[in-house]
């Protein structure tokens, strides 16, 4: 008790920091008599040091502005009474640029380069709208001045009670981004609106006549309209990471399609996330920032190291983090660094004798996070992603919700041998009755009794030829690989391609006019063996290996493919989830071999936790294959563990639905490519997917508050977590009080 009372008191110790954001430059006229240098001094200066922004005050009209470097520059503030600018043009696009190259702009009453000083070459509308557009807006001519009959306001960024019944200035700015959000719209007599003041991811815009109200107080809130710009709002899930690149944590959060932002230091605004993650942090936590973002209600995860070491045989999880099965593990047999479990916290991960390795400390309204860097593996990916969600009052995380079961080198060659394994427990027969008498067979049972989909992965023969003649007489050796080929034909299973031969397809193995040529005499093989009709739309790569070179040609005699097979087990580019071409996904796939059945559980649910997927493939010859059968186990064995792993899935993810791989290859796609805008209100979350979307979409949930859905509907519940299904283009999850 001793020791967790005085870890909160270092814990509420303030201390200074000085972790220094980029710079903001704010423009003036020294023309207009101090006009813009006031409000900038007197409204902006003070907020940008608040959020501890430095800033460097100048005339737009002086020599220093000429010979300026604007990337030197985050944000710029501009507040201009005249529209005339010597130079406007130029202005304007200098602007123009310095938005391309990264930078925001907040630009009070007017754009102030309207007219050119000279008295000629005045901006038009396309000069002015190449910054107006890029912040979400259009603009066009037609200043005058009006009676507001009504003022529409944005509450979150207008300060007190407002009195804006002078007459006002108006003029013809319109929205044209959903992700810009007008603050002031004034409406005339007439019904005519005018928008005023916005506020977009890349700037803002407010009209003087509008940053004040009738009596001279300030009307918006400039400290909020900063932030916006500079961190974004809190309507979306955000997630911030504070330390050093680290590519496994970057694919993790990549794959579940969440905003985040990473950051080498803290930045001064933290309200903004839902989550923030340190790597390489330290306990207690010092940071003041910090500190009242937890004691506020904040979540922090620590990822670092840690001071003890422990031989860790296999990781257990609590019961708040994912639905998994009774006495599910993951068997680990590392020596793992990691922070003793402070008294009061809570363990998240631990291992098979209760070492307590990821756990949690509730810190006033928040909570701290700690998870040892040494678990942050590929493997683990979905285990990290989903120890910080389970733990937040409310998170959502799409997933792709589909799996294929694919059986590599199949229909293959047989070579009339007679394999121990195999006459020992079947008597005297060949490795060709085995693939098609015993083996199939008992595949083909399995499938109608669990309901199973299969993609067969048709591979011709194994010869190690990359360089002319190429023939396929290992096609002819027995007759069962022909007439599996035409059952499969006539059944509804798919079949996919493994190449002409086994050799992988990279450009160490292959010369291009060869492998050019190869591919062409295993397409007009495919057209002779399986007919015109058959149209391949899967491809897997032997031994799960291939290059950028190899798709290209892959793709070039075989445009059809939609799905590239790969093992997410390598470590090579074409180990993850990618797009080419802007039609083909490389699926690597997670889980593989006949048993143990608790590997093929644990394989299966890490890479649930991932993406909401799993991608499962065996091969007929696993039986005698030293490597993937290296117990020596029986084909009763090895398929009884098989059935029991697919009988555990189906129990406890009934929610999984099975597709044929080229079914798999558009959902994949279409979840990396069509990604959910989702907001954040007080009172509901809305889930919205763009022009061109399919449904349904899948998504993992977690809500403290219990919940209404429009628009989906809940598929699955346990351990906390909801599977939703979204049915319709919006969906909204109203949280009931």
């Amino acid at each position: 008790m001793r020791k967790a009372i005085l870890f909160l008191l270092i814990f509420l110790v303030i201390f200074l920091s000085n972790f220094a954001l980029a710079k903001a430059l704010l423009l003036y006229k020294n023309s207009e008599q101090g006009y813009g240098y006031n409000i900038l001094l007197r409204y902006i200066a003070p907020e940008l040091k608040n959020l501890s922004i430095t800033y460097d005050v100048v005339d737009v009209e002086s020599e220093e502005f000429k010979d300026i470097d604007l990337n030197k520059y985050e944000l710029i503030v501009s507040c201009y009474y005249s529209p005339t600018m010597s130079e406007a043009k130029g202005y304007l696009k200098k602007l123009y640029e310095f938005i391309l190259s990264g930078g925001k702009i907040f630009i009070i009453n007017n754009i102030g380069a309207m007219i050119d000083a000279s008295g000629s070459n005045h901006p038009g509308l396309a000069e002015i709208n190449s910054i107006y557009n890029l912040l979400g807006i259009s603009y066009s001519f037609g200043w005058k001045k009006v009676k507001p009959a009504e003022i529409i306001v944005d509450p979150y960024y207008i300060t007190g009670s407002l009195s804006y019944k002078q007459n006002r200035d108006v003029e013809p700015y319109t929205t044209v981004s959903p992700y810009t959000k007008p603050i002031v719209t004034v409406k005339t007599s007439d019904d005519n609106l005018y928008e005023m003041a916005f506020v977009s991811p890349l700037g803002a815009v407010v009209s003087y006549s509008y940053l004040f109200d009738d009596e001279g107080k300030i009307a918006v809130d400039i400290a909020k309209i900063l932030v916006s710009i500079l961190y974004g709002n809190s309507d979306s899930f955000r997630i911030l990471v504070v330390g050093k690149e680290n590519p496994i944590l970057a694919k993790a959060l990549d794959y579940t399609l969440l905003r985040y932002d990473w950051k080498e230091s803290i930045p001064s605004v933290l309200s903004v996330y839902d989550v923030i993650i340190l790597l390489d942090g330290s306990l207690p936590i010092t940071d003041t920032r910090l500190s009242n973002y937890i004691f506020s209600g904040g979540t922090v995860v620590i990822v670092s190291r840690g001071s003890r070491q422990s031989n860790i045989p296999a990781l257990k999880l609590a019961d708040t983090i994912f639905p998994v099965p009774p006495n599910f593990e993951i068997d680990w047999q590392k020596v793992t660094s990691y922070n003793e479990a402070l008294p009061g916290s809570e363990a998240l991960i631990f291992s098979t004798d209760n070492v307590a390795l990821s756990w949690k400390m509730k810190m006033g309204l928040g909570q701290v996070i700690y998870y040892p860097s040494d678990l942050l593996t590929k493997a683990l990916r979905g285990l990290f992603i989903q120890v910080f969600l389970s733990q937040l009052p409310f998170s959502i995380q799409p997933i792709i919700n589909s799996y294929t079961v694919f059986l590599d080198d199949f229909p293959l060659p047989a070579y009339n041998r007679k394999i121990d394994i195999i006459t020992r427990e079947f008597g005297d027969i060949t490795d060709n009755d085995f693939y098609y008498n015993i083996w199939w067979p008992t595949m083909k049972r399995i499938s109608k009794e669990l309901g199973l989909k299969y993609t067969t992965i048709f591979v011709s023969n194994y010869n190690a030829s990359v360089t002319w003649p190429f023939s396929f007489q290992e096609y002819v050796n027995t007759p069962q690989q022909r007439l599996a080929l035409k059952e499969l034909l006539n059944s509804n299973i798919e079949i996919g391609l493994h190449g002409y031969n086994h050799i992988p397809l990279t450009k160490q193995r292959w010369n291009e006019e060869d492998l050019k040529n190869v591919l062409k005499t295993f397409k007009m093989f495919l057209k002779n063996t399986l007919g015109e009709e058959y149209i391949p739309y899967t491809y897997v790569a032997p031994d799960n290996i291939i290059d950028e070179f190899g798709v290209q040609k892959l793709l070039e005699m075989f445009p059809t493919i939609k799905l590239i097979g790969t093992s997410y087990k390598s470590n090579d580019p074409l180990s993850e989830f990618l797009i080419f071409k802007e039609s083909t996904v490389v699926v690597p796939r997670t889980t593989s071999g006949y048993y143990p059945t608790n590997k093929l559980v644990s394989d299966s649910i890490l890479a649930l936790m991932t993406l909401g997927t799993f991608q499962y493939f065996l091969h007929p010859d696993d039986l005698f294959s030293t490597d993937r059968n290296p117990e020596k186990k029986t084909w009763a064995e090895m398929s009884k563990s098989l059935t029991e792993f697919f009988e555990t899935i189906k129990k406890y993810y009934p929610y999984l639905r099975n597709h044929f791989s080229s079914e798999s290859a558009d959902i994949i796609y279409d979840f990396f490519t069509q990604k959910p805008m989702i907001r954040k209100y007080n009172d509901r979350t809305i889930v919205e997917l763009s022009m061109g979307y399919h449904l349904p979409r899948y998504y993992y949930l977690r809500s403290k508050k219990p919940f209404l859905l429009v628009g989906g509907k809940v598929v699955y519940f346990s351990n906390g977590v909801s599977v939703i299904e979204q049915t319709e283009k919006r969906m909204e999850i109203i949280f009931l009080k």
